[in-house]
């Protein structure tokens, strides 16, 4: 994907859970190793934290709904998770559980890119185009924001 990886080692004792719900900021690949581990799978909340930036916060299990999938892995099984996916796992009854987590797409987007090339784009364009280097004239913020709004919204922080 030509974009950064990782890869964590998560080891979950029998009958306990590691996570609350939450959702990350990552594309995840999950590989079972060892044990069981039961996944639960949920639609999205809403559309605002579809593709998100970062991760959650812990949910409580009625933020969530119910679940669109419900898996038990066991050793080679593999779950792909979205960025974004709301998901939790705990080991069946009696089984402990290893998995690896391998992690892409962090920071890989539209929005981090403009964040990186925008502001080396204006700097080379300030040096090279002396028009940008000249002051504005003094009236600018007469025609920004709240004081160009009219009276109805000037009248807000009244």
């Amino acid at each position: 994907w030509k974009c950064s990886t990782g890869c964590n080692a998560y080891l979950t004792p029998p009958d306990s859970q590691g996570f609350s719900p939450h959702f990350d900021d990552i594309d995840a690949f999950v590989l079972q190793l060892e044990g069981k581990k039961l996944w639960k799978v949920y639609p999205p909340r809403s559309e605002s934290e579809m593709l998100p930036r970062y991760s959650s916060p812990n949910f409580e299990q009625g933020e969530i709904g119910e679940p669109v999938l419900e898996a038990v892995l066991e050793p080679g099984d593999l779950l792909y998770m979205p960025r974004g996916t709301v998901h939790q796992a705990c080991c069946v009854p009696g089984a402990h559980s290893l998995h690896v987590t391998i992690s892409t797409n962090q920071f890989n987007t539209w929005a981090d890119i403009l964040e990186l090339a925008f502001p080396q784009a204006l700097q080379q364009a300030v040096a090279e185009v002396p028009a940008l280097r000249r002051c504005p004239p003094p009236d600018l913020l007469d025609a920004l924001g709240v004081a160009a709004a009219g009276d109805d919204a000037s009248a807000v922080g009244s």
